[in-house]
């Protein structure tokens, strides 16, 4: 495994980083053809390497192959990726006395044991965001990096923080577990593994406050935050289950929940309303199932939660256009509002401007003068609806809204 080498980008636009990041590209592929996992705000996980995609499709980079045929990639020894780090200490726009060095910095608490030394550090992928390095330690293994996508909008199960490798303390179990998994090697099933899935809600609607107040009315202050279960619907009415905020996992399944749909009160133990809530268990292992969907299997189908290898660039090509909403929901900035806990994303029909056969019917029976009394359209437009021509789409609204409530009269 080589270095691992991140950017120093604190306060720089992410086009700056970009531009980094693609200068560093040209030093690797001046060196040796790897993988790069790539973050506007580092390279991270297999040094300064490129997307594997990317290998081959540029012409005379030459191809690795592991003993069993399968394509391979080849990473950056440590002094490669040092002499690439050296190569950019003429790029660093800091006070030289406060940021020394390059730009490019190889990472110590990652690259190096408790006593400065180098060490072998192993990764574990599952898609673009989703890895973790790790270092063999005994008969198991340590994770020293693991990756929190995917996982951090959750709250915590278990109270907590790894403080050698700054990490929560249920992140890197989870991960632990995982990589026991995936290795063959003996696992430890974490204890907050049956714990159902919250997510941490902040109070800031009137809405949720009225509800939370039925639980508990001194907690329920605007925001302060709540509790929301992760659930499985199995009924046909819209279920969104509110709670107080409780740190103590032990007590989430007991404890009574606000359907903020109805204002009914429920609980998941016992069970009163017709949901599955899920566990942290089944959170990691979907987790690990996870397709990259940014890229393709060697073999040039779309990846698989199963899929190994060298992945391929995915070739994208547009059919046709779905118009939607343009607006983004703020709450998922925080990923603590309400609102993301709700279907948002607003999808347009496509609207041609043009009538339908029925609509034309209808138009054809009405008088013109009816139709711009009620519609206030002009009578260049109606005629051009009658001929089904192109009209703007509020005209078109205008005259449905007409035949449907003005008499037909025939002129």
């Amino acid at each position: 495994m080589c270095a691992v080498a991140e950017v120093i980008a604190a306060g720089q636009q992410v086009a700056g980083v970009e531009i980094v990041i693609d200068l560093a590209d040209q030093a690797v592929d001046a060196v040796a053809e790897v993988d790069r996992r790539r973050d506007v705000v580092g390279i991270a996980a297999v040094a300064v390497a490129r997307r594997a995609g990317n290998i081959g499709s540029r012409p005379g980079i030459p191809r690795q192959q592991m003993p069993d045929g399968s394509e391979a990639i080849k990473a950056l020894s440590r002094s490669e990726t040092r002499s690439i780090v050296d190569r950019f200490k003429t790029l660093n726009p800091y006070n030289k006395k406060v940021v020394r060095g390059s730009i490019l910095n190889i990472v110590p608490e990652i690259n190096l044991d408790s006593v400065g030394k180098p060490r072998q550090v192993f990764g574990y992928g599952i898609s673009a965001k989703r890895y973790a390095l790790y270092i063999q330690r005994g008969s198991g293994v340590q994770p020293i990096k693991p990756s929190e996508h995917g996982l951090g909008l959750y709250y915590r199960p278990k109270e907590g923080r790894d403080q050698e490798y700054d990490v929560a303390v249920w992140i890197r179990e989870g991960w632990e577990w995982i990589l026991n998994r995936a290795l063959g090697l003996p696992s430890h099933r974490p204890d907050w593994f049956h714990v159902p899935v919250m997510r941490r809600i902040a109070i800031t609607t009137p809405n949720v406050m009225a509800a939370l107040r039925r639980l508990n009315r001194d907690q329920a202050r605007p925001y302060n935050f709540g509790l929301s279960p992760v659930i499985v619907n199995l009924s046909d009415t819209p279920v969104t289950l509110l709670g107080p905020f409780e740190k103590n996992s032990a007590r989430w399944r007991e404890m009574p929940y606000i359907n903020i749909h109805d204002g009914k009160t429920h609980t998941l133990k016992p069970p009163t309303i017709p949901v599955l809530a899920e566990t942290f268990e089944t959170v990691f292992s979907q987790y690990v199932r996870h397709p990259e969907y940014k890229s393709i299997a060697p073999d040039g189908t779309p990846c698989k939660s199963d899929t190994r290898g060298l992945l391929q660039r995915y070739p994208v090509t547009a059919t046709e256009f779905h118009l939607i909403g343009k607006e983004t929901e703020r709450g998922w900035e925080q990923a603590e509002d309400i609102s993301t806990l709700l279907p948002s994303l607003k999808r347009y029909e496509r609207n041609a401007g043009t009538v339908n056969d029925a609509l034309q019917g209808r138009l054809q029976k009405m008088s013109l003068d009816a139709l711009q009394r009620e519609t206030g359209l002009s009578r260049h437009t109606i005629l051009r609806a009658r001929q089904r021509k192109r009209i703007h789409p509020r005209s078109l609204q205008l005259l449905k809204a007409a035949v449907s409530t003005a008499p037909v009269r025939r002129r």
